[in-house]
């Protein structure tokens, strides 16, 4: 099982795994805007949000949220 913890640049420094299965329908990036500048708010999988401190769990077939 492999685990991968949300931060503020997951975006830009996401595991091969999770990045593998970003397709912009079921598995995508949340961003805010604040003061004119976007930010990362979390990662959407499926119809839960891992915000910013989740974890994201792969266990070879599923993705799941786990709360802080």
């Amino acid at each position: 099982m492999e685990k991968y913890i949300v931060t503020e640049d997951a975006d830009m420094l996401a595991p091969d795994w999770l990045v593998a299965r970003i397709n912009y329908t079921s598995i995508k990036y949340v961003y805010h805007q604040i003061d004119g500048a976007e930010k990362l708010k979390g990662v959407k999988v499926g119809d839960q949000i891992a915000r910013i401190g989740d974890t994201i769990s792969f266990d070879g077939k599923r993705l799941s949220v786990e709360r802080r």
